[in-house]
């Protein structure tokens, strides 16, 4: 995956995608929940103005270049993030059970294989 602003916009919705699926919720909720839980932000919106701005500020944005043939610095950083996602989503939804394999399939990566890729 490049690090185009289109790129990573796709990609983002993907992530907004599989955890609508994930958890069988409506889309816009999900891009909502994503947009926080993932990235910090306090909507979709600026979820999406924030890329397009190019501004880095929030490093969590490193994080919508991730997917499943990713480098394995990617999937350090996820990994270094996760207290801090999984922390957020409890906050966030308090009725779901979460934990570290729904955000890690968010990403479209087999639980498995990011645990053996980050040893």
């Amino acid at each position: 995956m490049s690090l185009k602003n289109d790129d990573l916009l796709l990609n983002i919705k993907r992530q907004a995608k599989r955890l609508s699926k994930s958890l069988d919720i409506p889309l816009g909720h999900a891009q909502e929940m994503l947009s926080y839980v993932v990235y910090g932000c306090d909507s979709y919106g600026q979820l999406i103005s924030i890329l397009k701005s190019d501004s880095f500020d929030n490093q969590n944005l490193i994080l919508a270049g991730l997917h499943p043939n990713a480098e394995i610095f990617l999937l350090k950083f996820l990994n270094t993030q996760m207290n801090n996602i999984l922390s957020r989503f409890n906050e966030k939804v308090k009725n779901i059970e979460t934990n570290e394999n729904i955000v890690i399939e968010i990403f479209g990566i087999e639980p498995t294989d990011f645990k053996r890729k980050i040893k």
